[in-house]
């Protein structure tokens, strides 16, 4: 069963200045999360009950909500900022 996919505004403008080999990875690797959700890595400390998803030096963090069946994309960015806030 696929995820329905949510891209936060954040999200959407941080993907938006990737150049255009990192989207389609990004985009790629969004529709392995929304066909295994749990396929990321559980975080911890602050950001406990979110993961991240590895796509070359990039990460996606999201959130799974499974009683609406969805999928919130909340970060994409470089490895080294982003667990920074």
């Amino acid at each position: 069963m696929n995820y329905h996919i949510l891209i936060t505004s954040k999200a959407k403008k941080q993907i938006d200045r990737l150049p255009q080999k990192i989207k389609e990875k990004i985009g790629s690797a969004i529709l392995e999360i929304a066909s295994n959700p749990l396929i990321g890595k559980a975080l911890k400390a602050q950001l406990k009950g979110l993961y991240s998803f590895r796509a070359g030096n990039y990460r996606i963090v999201y959130e799974i909500d499974n009683k609406k069946i969805c999928i919130f994309i909340l970060k994409v960015m470089h490895r080294r900022e982003v667990y920074r806030d």
